[in-house]
């Protein structure tokens, strides 16, 4: 036979060349030189990296500062916090009760949590503990954020006011990024096994994988000194600001970690979930959590700036590819903290960056750089994605001047507030928010629904206020409105603001009257 039609040549060449690309040189300090000009461009305190390949860490580096001023080195060993990448510690415990027999993935919660009820019975009658962690729920995107985010309720106050929390989504035919469904399935793992969540993800994940640095709460924080101080943005400079207290949300966003930590984590999942001799969840369960069961659309953008094909959410993981190959990933971000985990399975690779600075699109550019130095190379020469994600994040900053521009000429001039500002004070409410206040303070109305959703109102027009945030939060407008709504009496009724979506709260005496 002609050997240039033997398949056995076919492949014999196929592997020749495969193993060749993965083999090749990288050149490390190449990466190193990137990185560092990446965080001056973008005036980021500290960044800290860890590249996984073939099973070993490859290269764990840190860059900058733990905090801005200080000669305070970041290195491997830093913590960061890793916020929504602790997503798929959570799913990892749940697989460890799948793997013994204690729970199926389509459970009902219900029968796990029969408090738990959402806005539609349905929907609490259907809802699977794989709905709860592939963001299929209905409930907005960071829908009832607000209620953790510098609150002090438990997990308990907070389940039991779902029910108040109305979708905006069709349950199951819908993508909606959702935290407070994370929180909830860490309470389904609590109940079956009798374990408090935090505890778990010690004993059964970080204690065998040997991430000694790691932790479930800021509080662990306290007395380590090598520690990532947050920082944000703040009047054209950049400030260290303080930890977001997660513990309420735990399983959505509470893990603390080092890279070096991380790279742990990730050869667990790209090893099929075995560390040496111990298979701490069952293969199975790495691929159903690397699989997709909720499509996301892809925008015009993701597709001409990443060459996206196709993107959905696993139990857990995002499920999408770069190049030819599948990725499995999934950012976080926190006040401060912003940190991106990207494996590719099929080449054993994984890569983790974490940055001490808000915005997420450095950790984006970052781990481009990387999967192009590796697998891309010629395009890695030519594509420079920081300074292409700085140009994006210029525009869009331009355009948000723009549009706060054309808001400004759409406002009524030379109008008043209908009454006197001290008709506009009191307390009012929302069932799944609870209370928010409106006071004078210095002649001036402010409003106050907790230290981070407290801010200063002027008047815009008619009974419409804007309120600047005095501790925004950074994925939130730094400004926002508040309409108060007046009746027939010339009563003030309620006010409507947003935080991530619109919130409607009836003035308190108004129930009272009832």
């Amino acid at each position: 036979m002609n050997r240039l039609f033997n398949p056995l040549f076919y492949l014999v060449l196929v592997l020749f060349f495969s193993i060749g690309l993965f083999a090749q040189t990288v050149d490390l300090t190449a990466i190193d030189q990137a990185i560092e000009k990446t965080r001056t461009d973008w005036q980021i305190p500290g960044i800290a990296v860890a590249i996984v390949k073939d099973g070993k860490l490859i290269h764990a580096k840190g860059y900058g500062t733990r905090t801005i001023g200080k000669d305070e080195p970041v290195d491997e060993n830093t913590l960061f916090a890793v916020a929504s990448n602790s997503k798929a510690f959570t799913v990892s415990l749940l697989g460890i009760l799948v793997d013994a027999g204690k729970l199926r993935w389509d459970d009902k919660v219900v029968d796990h949590l029969p408090n738990f009820q959402m806005f539609d019975p349905y929907v609490t009658r259907e809802m699977t503990v794989r709905d709860l962690v592939t963001h299929r729920s209905g409930l907005p995107t960071f829908g009832g954020d607000h209620i953790w985010i510098g609150n002090s309720l438990s997990s308990d106050e907070i389940l039991a006011r779902l029910r108040h929390l109305e979708p905006n989504g069709l349950f199951r035919s819908s993508y909606h990024y959702q935290n407070l469904m994370f929180m909830v399935a860490g309470m389904v793992y609590e109940k079956i096994s009798g374990e408090k969540w935090g505890e778990a993800v010690e004993k059964h994940l970080f204690k065998p994988l040997g991430m000694n640095r790691s932790n479930t709460s800021i509080r662990a924080l306290a007395n380590d000194k090598n520690v990532a101080s947050p920082h944000e943005p703040r009047n054209g400079k950049t400030v260290p600001v303080a930890y977001d207290l997660l513990d309420n949300v735990a399983p959505a966003a509470a893990v603390n970690a080092s890279v070096a930590d991380m790279s742990k984590w990730m050869q667990l999942h790209l090893n099929n979930g075995k560390v040496g001799d111990l298979q701490i969840i069952s293969a199975k369960v790495v691929r159903e959590m690397q699989a997709i069961y909720n499509p996301i659309p892809i925008s015009e953008a993701a597709e001409n700036l990443y060459g996206r094909k196709f993107s959905g959410a696993g139990m857990g993981w995002f499920i999408s590819n770069y190049g030819g190959y599948k990725t499995v990933s999934h950012g976080g971000g926190m006040s401060g903290m912003i940190s991106l985990q990207t494996l590719i399975p099929e080449a054993d690779f994984g890569v983790m960056v974490v940055t001490n600075y808000a915005p997420d699109s450095p950790t984006r550019a970052i781990t481009n750089l990387i999967l192009d130095s590796f697998f891309q190379p010629e395009t890695a020469e030519k594509r420079n994605w920081s300074a292409e994600l700085l140009e994006q994040v210029n525009k869009e900053h331009q355009k948000s001047e723009l549009a706060e521009n054309e808001l400004a000429a759409q406002r009524i001039k030379n109008t008043k507030p209908s009454l006197p500002l001290d008709a506009y004070t009191g307390t009012y409410f929302d069932a799944f928010s609870g209370n928010a206040e409106v006071r004078l303070e210095n002649g001036n109305l402010v409003f106050d629904y907790n230290p981070r959703h407290l801010g200063d109102l002027t008047h815009w027009h008619a009974d419409i206020f804007r309120v600047v945030w005095r501790d925004p939060i950074f994925d939130m407008p730094a400004k926002s409105f508040i309409s108060f709504r007046i009746n027939e009496k010339g009563e003030v009724v309620s006010l409507e603001t947003s935080f991530y979506d619109p919130i409607t709260f009836e003035r308190k005496h108004d129930f009272q009257h009832e």
